[in-house]
């Protein structure tokens, strides 16, 4: 358990097309088959929210119009955004510079015509948050602190850490929550491994290996399986929770930066800036089921992997419709329509796009 600490100041009440690669479907899966038929693409709304870590800025952008309903100051480098499940916050954590590490989140409020920024929450002595959930009820989130080898526990309402919880590993950057918010695992960049958490407890479990410098991470609906990306083998690794082990081990990547699950636990969703490419395994079979490749044109000067448009962040829809993607390359987000697997929209965002947040808000 850890002090509270004070927020820096009040809060409102919380109450183009692209290339589409062929699929392919192993004998027996329905769901390769299912994806491949003539599929509407999912209609647009909602809200999304995109963290610009050069601007030191949050884009929010009305889906069913495409409009920027507004740009908001963050705090220094904002890098990940996690937005409430009733739709009405988005929080965003200033991870800070390389030279100063930053200890703040950003609350935004979307439910206004034009969202605004209510306060900053002030972490204290915790340093580099990056990673983040809504527990359910959507009072506390969860997010890593990546300089103190913990996972915070932030009572919205107060604008206090009410509790960590230690990771024991070194760099815990991202976070992956199961459906019923009771277990957490932390990717820990510096060990190459995952850390299981309990989240009601308030308690460590344990620490799995997996491979060196992973960071990109989601865990199914029902926590049986974790998979994890790694930076240095550029392979994504599947842990078996029941046993803690690696069962499975997918590679052909260039750079597996984030990964999602769909709601139904059947579909992982990895983004490959490196390739240029969203990715789309089944989770039965672990086969390449599709791929979207994004066309190298338009690439802004402070693209990540030069020459691409280096898809990055990325959110699935609470309905499995509809993934979100920033493209960091190309200063813009993209609607990616899961069951076609073709680009449906791409709207402008700021300077090197990142976290990315998707909230049922309409305006």
């Amino acid at each position: 358990m850890s002090p509270a600490r004070p927020v820096v100041a009040s809060l409102i009440a919380l109450a183009p097309v692209a290339v589409t690669l062929g699929t392919r479907s192993p004998a027996g899966d329905t769901a390769g088959r299912r994806a491949a038929a003539p599929v509407a693409p999912a209609a647009l709304r909602g809200t999304l929210v995109v963290t610009n870590m050069n601007d030191n800025t949050a884009t929010v952008i009305d889906l069913a119009s495409r409009r920027t309903l507004a740009t908001l100051a963050t705090g220094a480098a904002p890098h990940e955004v996690a937005v409430s499940h009733d739709g009405r916050w988005a929080i965003v954590s200033n991870y800070g510079p390389r030279e100063t590490p930053g200890n703040t989140l950003t609350v935004i409020d979307l439910a206004p015509p034009t969202p605004v920024v209510t306060r900053t929450i002030d972490l204290g002595p915790y340093h580099r948050p990056h990673g983040s959930a809504f527990l359910p009820g959507d009072t506390t989130l969860l997010v890593t602190a990546q300089a103190n080898q913990a996972v915070l526990l932030v009572n919205l309402a107060r604008g206090t850490v009410d509790a960590t919880i230690p990771t024991n590993g070194r760099v815990s950057h991202m976070v992956a929550l199961t459906a019923d918010g009771r277990r957490a695992f932390t990717s820990n960049v510096g060990d190459g491994t995952i850390s299981e958490l309990d989240v009601e407890g308030h308690a460590f479990v344990r620490t799995m290996p997996v491979a060196a410098r992973v960071e990109g991470i989601a865990v199914t609906p029902s926590g049986d399986q974790v998979w994890v990306g790694s930076d240095s083998v550029k392979t994504v690794s599947i842990v078996r929770t029941a046993s803690g082990t690696v069962t499975d081990t997918i590679g052909g990547f260039g750079f597996p930066y984030r990964l999602a699950v769909t709601s139904d636990g059947r579909t992982a969703i990895i983004t490959d800036p490196a390739g240029g490419a969203v990715r789309f395994i089944d989770i039965a079979t672990r086969a390449e089921v599709g791929r979207v490749t994004f066309p190298a044109e338009g690439i802004v000067p402070t693209a990540e992997f030069p020459g691409s448009p280096c898809p990055e962040g990325l959110i699935v829809t609470p309905d499995g419709r509809t993934v979100y993607v920033t493209l960091q390359g190309r200063n813009l987000a993209a609607a990616v329509d899961i069951a076609t697997r073709t680009v449906v929209a791409t709207m402008p965002t700021g300077t090197w796009s990142d976290g990315i947040g998707y909230s049922r808000t309409t305006h």
